[in-house]
């Protein structure tokens, strides 16, 4: 049975260390929401990108065929409703006003605007899905606006699914300046998503690896309720979870809220989303909703409190948050509390040696977190006669938990260092 760490730290160090003490960090996006921040609850801000960079995203996965838009720069998408993919080269937009627009969803980062047509498989919106080759062939004209108003006509022709290249053309709506690409998503396979530019006919690069962040800060267009409760959509400005990222809302409860197992954790990308906010025409600033904590479970499988506490607004874009580790409960099936592992000295300095039973020469990794969940320290090393020198620095006075790797086990112990 897997062994929940949370558990095991509850009967390491008492129950005190089963809720850290909070952190404040905030995110800055600039002036007019101008970056996307991608941010670990382990080690903040991983980047910081340009929003403006690109019109169109592929997802990157060799077996998807999920194409973005990029709604949060007012990119716009309808698809052509007077003709088929044979209409190419007489393009008629005659009551183009009128024709529907589509949307990234606002819960699945695959289901994107190009998407939204799709009947099921094998029909993926922009295309079908051929049995026998595996790639999705193209049988949909889109028009396309950018953010800057120009217009053009885009075809998606295929994605050979075996190689991860995608094949499209555009062009102005009136054919000139056409030009047809073939893009390459294989070196981007441990990103979520390939960025396109089609005023510059360029792929852009501009998102980190997608093992490295939890949630992103960002604008998007997601479905808003007027006073009579009419759905339309909007662009906001909120939190999505990355893939494999989960999360829930409690709301309405104490600051001090720490039953994260209260609601069932929720996948979908826009669990936090925007609704923590809203601006107030009293005092013309935005004000964070009273009684509201998210707990997100993060890549790493640990379990944070999260409590937005300021937005500025668009001058500079900051939130401010606090974030509490509430449970580390990632473990490997082997993991043991027992007497395999030993700390000596402990309390510590700079220097520990650990002695590992059972363990005669092995390669481990060894990390060092604090309270709040935060990886202070980290290193490779072999284990020798069982055992592991560990020298480090610069650590502050307090209570750590040092977790080991190794062979498919995992140890745990907790180190206090003075």
């Amino acid at each position: 049975m897997k062994l929940n760490l949370f558990f095991l730290l509850a009967l390491m160090f008492s129950s005190t260390l089963a809720i850290s003490n909070p952190v404040t960090d905030s995110t800055t996006m600039g002036g007019g929401y101008a970056s996307d921040v991608f941010y670990s609850f382990e080690n903040g801000v991983i980047a910081t990108s340009e929003r403006n960079t690109w019109d169109i995203a592929f997802y990157a996965n060799r077996w998807s065929a999920g194409i973005i838009t990029n709604g949060g720069i007012g990119t716009q998408l309808v698809t052509y409703e007077n003709g088929d993919t044979s209409s190419w080269n007489a393009i008629d937009t005659t009551g183009m006003a009128d024709w529907k627009r589509l949307y990234n969803s606002d819960s699945i980062w695959e289901d994107g605007a190009f998407n939204r047509n799709a009947m099921g498989h094998p029909d993926y919106g922009w295309g079908m899905y051929n049995m026998v080759s595996h790639d999705v062939v193209g049988d949909s004209i889109y028009i396309i606006t950018l953010a800057n108003g120009a217009k053009k006509k885009l075809w998606i022709e295929s994605k050979n699914s075996v190689n991860n290249t995608y094949t499209f053309t555009y062009a102005n709506l009136d054919g000139t300046n056409e030009y047809t690409e073939v893009l390459d998503a294989t070196p981007y396979e441990d990103k979520l998503f390939v960025y396109y530019n089609l005023s510059i006919s360029s792929i852009i690069d501009r998102e980190p690896l997608k093992n490295s962040w939890d949630i992103i800060f960002t604008r998007y267009v997601t479905t808003v309720f007027d006073n009579e409760g009419n759905p339309s959509p909007y662009t906001v400005v909120g939190v999505l979870n990355n893939v494999g990222v989960a999360a829930n809302k409690n709301y309405p409860v104490d600051e001090s809220f720490t039953d994260w197992t209260a609601k069932p954790m929720d996948d979908a990308k826009t669990v936090i989303g925007h609704n923590w906010k809203y601006f107030d025409m009293n005092s013309f600033s935005y004000v964070i909703e009273d009684s509201t904590v998210f707990f997100v479970q993060a890549l790493s499988g640990n379990v944070y409190k999260f409590v937005p506490t300021y937005f500025s607004g668009q001058s500079e874009g900051k939130t401010i948050f606090t974030k509490e580790l509430i449970s580390l409960v990632s473990v490997d099936e082997n993991s043991t509390i027992d007497n395999s592992i030993a700390v000596f000295p402990n309390p510590a300095k700079d220097h520990v040696r650990i002695t590992l039973n059972n363990q005669i020469s092995a390669m481990a990794e060894l990390q060092l977190f604090d309270l709040s969940g935060r990886i202070v320290y980290q290193t490779q090393q072999p284990v020798a006669n069982g055992m592991l020198d560990i020298r480090f620095d610069n650590l502050q006075s307090g209570l750590y938990l040092i977790r080991i790797q190794t062979e498919g086990q995992t140890f745990t112990d907790k180190l206090m260092i003075r």
